[in-house]
């Protein structure tokens, strides 16, 4: 029996800032059916929070791949984010490429070294953040995520050159080809179904995971259900249990219909 279904929100059920109403309708089946619906996503609590809103969700919230949960009130109750220590010499090695740098303490949002490719990232998130040009002007504090935001070349080979070096003390992922999302190690959307569990008293095995990118892996794999759709990429389509015929959000009427077919069997 599926009682949760814990899904991402980019490019999974929002698009465009917006709900497709396919989207809208399946996640009120699925309520009306019993089965409550939790977002995880790459972004801050405080942004997933207006969608959530959006949605009329009352359920607690993953953000930051999994660094942070929070409940419908945004207050904060599980939080496992970077030490100064570790998360400066990350810093200085993105430094040395042509990345913009947004770190965020606890739910707070700093951009060092704006650039092209992260547009106007605290409107598209609807956060505020502090704009900064000195490494002296970042709180000396431990960091929820660090994002690299660039080239997507840039991105690969950062990705790779972290993980030579620091694979053991970070987890280290892409939401998109230009978004290199760094957090904690112990830390991903799969990881947060155990202390989701434990608030909401719903095994892992009851719940189902749903995502469209790499950020996604560990919530197909480690979920009692993975879902993907037909246009994610192969790894994620490999370690489903489930894979839409159609690409999302067109896909999400099938999620639901599966879901519910699970139960009746």
């Amino acid at each position: 029996m599926i009682k949760a279904l814990i899904t991402d929100l980019d490019g999974t059920i929002l698009f465009n800032d917006a709900f497709p109403e396919v989207v809208r309708e399946g996640i009120n089946t699925l309520i009306k059916n019993g089965v409550k619906v939790y977002i995880a996503s790459g972004r801050m609590l405080s942004s997933i929070y207006h969608y959530h809103r959006m949605l009329g969700l009352d359920t607690p919230i993953i953000a930051y791949n999994g660094a942070m949960i929070g409940d419908k009130d945004l207050n904060i109750i599980y939080h496992n984010p970077i030490e100064y220590s570790l998360w400066y010499q990350i810093f200085n090695m993105l430094l040395e490429e042509d990345l913009q740098i947004n770190l965020y303490f606890n739910d707070s949002l700093y951009i060092f070294r704006k650039n092209g490719y992260g547009g106007n990232y605290p409107i598209q998130n609807k956060v505020p953040a502090f704009f900064v040009d000195k490494i002296e002007d970042l709180p000396e504090l431990p960091t929820t995520k660090v994002l690299g935001i660039g080239d997507p070349d840039i991105v690969r080979k950062v990705q790779v050159q972290l993980k030579e070096r620091y694979n053991s003390n970070l987890y280290i992922t892409t939401s998109s080809p230009t978004y290199l999302e760094i957090m904690n190690r112990d830390v991903s959307k799969g990881r947060a179904l155990s202390i989701l569990s434990s608030i909401t008293g719903i095994s892992i095995s009851e719940m189902a995971g749903l995502g469209d990118s790499f950020n996604d892996l560990e919530l197909i794999m480690d979920s009692g259900l993975g879902i993907t759709f037909d246009n994610a990429p192969l790894e994620l389509k490999e370690n489903a249990d489930y894979v839409t015929g159609l690409s999302a959000p067109e896909g999400f009427r099938e999620v639901v219909d599966f879901i519910l077919w699970k139960n009746l069997y």
